[in-house]
């Protein structure tokens, strides 16, 4: 082989291999820029898919907001309703005695008697409503009675409550038509277990009607 058959032998050699390389090369770079564009899309979905995640998550997060909202809502109306109800359940049983003595037995009745702690530890505040049921009579006189009956560490004590409340005699007295109410604060003394409450409602007139009403500590302060 002469030195002109040697060299065409290798520029064809060079030049085969230069077209393997470029073929392989242009392969090479057609995988790799088709698999960018496939991890380019698969990066688009993946946003796609987070930002369709954050947004329901951010929905079910208001969702349940307004829920909690919602649900604390019903519970305070809830509440309230059931306080309007009681309030509105004693005005009616208050009003039905005025309005409807047929509801009642007697001329003059102790409606309630109601007991309320105040902040200082100790001091509490009552309310007494005693009620005129027969509306065909005139006003109504007569005394009232409160005594707080309990137990020390020794013995048995009844104390008048309005002596603890230091309300005047002539507070004990009453002239009153349809009803009367009676207020005070006390502070309860020292040592002294608080047992029931007892009233006493002197009417006068025919034989001078005795009231008489107990009502225990325990449900006055539950």
């Amino acid at each position: 082989m002469n030195e002109k058959q040697k060299f065409g032998l290798i520029a064809a050699v060079a030049l085969s291999a230069l077209l393997l390389g470029y073929f392989i090369g242009g392969g090479h770079h057609w995988y790799l820029s088709d698999r960018v564009d496939e991890l380019e899309q698969r990066v688009e979905l993946l946003y796609e898919q987070a930002e369709t995640a954050d947004y329901q998550k951010h929905i079910a997060e208001v969702e349940l907001g307004i829920e909690r909202a919602a649900s604390e809502q019903l519970e305070l109306d809830l509440a309230a309703g059931q306080d309007e109800i009681l309030a509105l359940r004693r005005e009616l049983s208050f009003y039905q005695k005025i309005m409807a003595p047929e509801l009642e037995a007697q001329g003059v009745v102790i409606d309630a008697f109601e007991l309320y702690s105040l902040r200082q530890p100790g001091h509490f505040q009552f309310r007494l409503a005693v009620v005129q049921t027969d509306r065909q009579r005139g006003g109504v006189k007569g005394t009232l009675h409160l005594e707080l009956h309990g137990r020390t560490a020794t013995d048995k004590v009844a104390l008048d409550l309005f002596d603890l409340a230091e309300l005047p005699a002539t507070e004990r007295n009453f002239s009153m038509r349809y009803f009367k109410v009676q207020t005070g604060s006390f502070r309860l003394p020292s040592g002294v277990e608080p047992e029931s409450i007892e009233v006493r409602v002197e009417v006068d007139g025919s034989g001078n009607t005795l009231l008489e009403r107990t009502f225990l500590w325990s449900e006055l302060s539950g």
